[in-house]
């Protein structure tokens, strides 16, 4: 009995101790909620007067993002969707894909990242301020700007390797071949090879329009329980991209 009294005397005087220990912090909070008032209602005015002069800033601040990121979207869009030569020398290209550039000079190929830091567009020029990183080397500052009409577009970067600046080349005027085709791959799509090139054909049009033939690489994924089909293909492009050819419910979708 003495036991379990002097547990109950000891719990008491826990909750006596947590309950005086709140109490504390709530009086030093009061006093000095108290001193603040006391300091005078300008210091808050000032304060608030602070805050309202940079809730606009804030607020232009979340919508900037937004808006760099819908220009640099199309941006790319034109980089992607066209082919570029040196002008008078359209052996020498430059092609762009998923964050990166490829420069060839016929002979070789360069390749070079980049990471977009804004992008934006004034005096008939569009450009991205970006952050280039070529293999084993530093990041480097540089500016990619296009410039010109539709069907006269060009391309400079001070962070081009081969030349400086391209010229909009013209597309592929022919329809993008689907070479090496064979058995069982050609029987697990029911025998569309015409839909198949089109669909290779109409990607290449926006993300390698100088590829002019699609070789298949002789593997097939075959996915059983989702009926889907999938083959791997190679551009001959400067960039020898590589797509992906999915084949379901009859129809096909192309990834690269």
């Amino acid at each position: 009995m003495r036991k379990k009294n002097r547990l109950m005397l000891a719990a008491a005087i826990g909750m006596v101790a947590i309950v005086v220990a709140t109490s504390a912090v709530r009086c030093s909070v009061a006093q000095v909620e108290q001193e603040q008032e006391a300091g005078g209602d300008a210091a808050a005015t000032a304060q608030v007067t602070d805050q309202s002069a940079h809730a606009d800033p804030q607020s232009d601040a979340g919508a900037q993002p937004a808006a760099d990121d819908a220009a640099a979207a199309d941006i790319l869009a034109v980089l992607e969707g066209n082919a570029w030569q040196a002008d008078g020398a359209p052996e020498k290209t430059v092609s762009f894909r998923d964050g990166s550039f490829i420069e060839s000079d016929g002979a070789s190929v360069k390749l070079a990242a980049f990471d977009v830091k804004c992008a934006g567009e004034g005096e008939g020029q569009l450009h991205l301020d970006v952050d280039i990183v070529r293999d084993g080397g530093a990041r480097t500052a540089a500016t990619i700007i296009v410039e010109g009409q539709e069907g006269a577009l060009s391309v400079a970067c001070d962070g081009f390797a081969n030349e400086k600046r391209y010229v909009q080349g013209g597309a592929s005027s022919e329809k993008v071949r689907a070479t090496g085709l064979a058995e069982p791959y050609t029987g697990l799509i029911d025998g569309k090879e015409g839909e198949l090139a089109t669909a290779i054909d109409a990607w290449c049009k926006g993300h390698a329009p100088s590829a002019a033939e699609a070789s298949f690489d002789g593997e097939v994924y075959v996915d059983v329980n989702g009926g889907r089909v999938s083959a791997t293909f190679h551009l001959d492009d400067a960039a020898s991209t590589i797509v992906t050819a999915v084949y379901e419910d009859g129809a096909f979708s192309v990834l690269g």
